[in-house]
């Protein structure tokens, strides 16, 4: 492995967006902080606990090439998928979801490893289906995304659950499968959510998003508090004790809505400064995935950037009123060992089909300077094409 084959640009994104998470829990286990007294010191010890364990595995994961997980995609998946079935049977209700199995001090969510083995899986069998505009080609990816979809569901896990869709969209989009095909599946799914809203959401999960298409009323208690938290942010944030000027408290802070800590503490330029981070790590994943020749590792990188990026936007739009509160956390950023594990266990993928990036040209490309044969680097990057083969 060389290190000059890292791109340090993603890695430094991933890394600054976990120092915030870990500054936002430094912040709410302050002794000060008697609005969030359930967050203690313990909370940010178990981060940096978790941080090391999964700092480290992904650091492992890049020696081997990114090759090896196309072997064992489908038992991945398999394996995710008997974690989350074994979970509706005996797993324990935790906050009224069967989404965590109890490891002693901590907890694993499968639904989070799903999201990698979903992906590996459905790269899997795209990037080896010779025909993927025939309906028996996609038949095999729609029930990869089916299958989890129900699982996660039924825990009930709104938010996770509502992914697993739009990411396979992508995936097939960038597999090159026609967009007469991809708008039959979207039109397929838009018939599918009011069935679902009737006959599958519980009542509270109606009532928010009740409050999502009808603004006028009240919103809830928590996207409540979590408005006027970003509003005391101001520019630059607040300079005053919790509770002594702005008295609001909202719960789960540091996992769901840990963006109002930053928007409140650091203000609009620390909370747009974490967008902007989003920002770059989710370009220079494009960036990877549109240099890099083979099948399986493009839609790897952009199955896994799409689930990321979905789960981003729609936690900071709970966060600040315009999205549905679905119990989704920010990546990198919200404390929990399974979802700061799975976020380094995805990033390591992506450096690591960069890493093993061997470019291809032609003449024309050295006519026009596009390579650099030396430092095997593509010249200025302007834009990419997500559907290039």
């Amino acid at each position: 492995m060389k290190l000059r084959r890292l791109n340090w640009t993603i890695l430094a994104s991933a890394l600054l967006l976990t120092a915030f998470g870990l500054y936002s829990l430094s912040v709410l286990a302050s002794p000060g902080n008697l609005a969030n007294v359930s967050v203690t010191s313990a909370h940010l010890v178990k981060q940096f606990i978790f941080l090391g364990i999964s700092s480290s595995l992904a650091f492992i994961l890049l020696f081997p090439s990114y090759q090896v997980s196309r072997r064992f995609a489908y038992v991945a998946y398999a394996l995710c998928g008997a974690a989350l079935v074994g979970l509706l049977i005996f797993g324990p209700y935790t906050r009224g979801a069967r989404g965590w199995i109890p490891l002693g001090p901590i907890s694993l969510q499968p639904a989070e490893f799903m999201k990698i083995a979903f992906v590996l899986a459905v790269a899997r069998w795209l990037s080896f289906a010779h025909e993927v505009e025939s309906a028996k080609s996609l038949a095999v990816p729609i029930l990869l995304a089916a299958i989890p979809t129900a699982l996660v569901f039924v825990q009930p896990d709104l938010g996770n659950a509502m992914l697993f869709f739009p990411v396979l969209l992508a995936m097939l989009f960038v597999a090159g499968v026609p967009r007469r095909r991809l708008l039959t599946l979207v039109m397929i799914a838009l018939v599918a959510i009011p069935i679902t809203y009737v006959f599958g959401l519980k009542e509270y999960q109606k009532s928010r998003l009740t409050v999502y298409i009808h603004p006028d009323k009240n919103l809830s208690y928590q996207q409540e508090q979590a408005l006027r938290a970003v509003r005391s942010g101001a520019l630059t944030g607040r300079d005053t004790p919790e509770g002594a000027r702005y008295p609001f408290h909202i719960p789960d802070r540091h996992t769901d809505f840990v963006y109002t800590v930053m928007a409140e503490e650091l203000g609009f330029v620390g909370s747009t400064a974490i967008l902007a981070l989003f920002a770059i790590f989710f370009l220079q994943a494009g960036r990877i995935a549109h240099r890099t020749a083979d099948p399986y590792g493009r839609l790897v990188v952009m199955g896994l950037a799409v689930f990321w990026g979905l789960q981003v936007f729609i936690n900071v739009g709970m966060n600040i009123g315009v999205a549905p509160i679905t119990g989704l956390t920010l990546p990198f950023v919200s404390y929990g060992g399974s979802s700061l594990l799975t976020c380094f266990l995805s990033l390591a993928t992506i450096l690591n089909v960069d890493m093993r990036w061997v470019p291809t040209f032609s003449s024309r490309d050295l006519d026009r300077g596009h390579v650099s044969i030396r430092g095997f680097e593509p010249q200025p990057f302007y834009w990419f094409r997500l559907g290039a083969r």
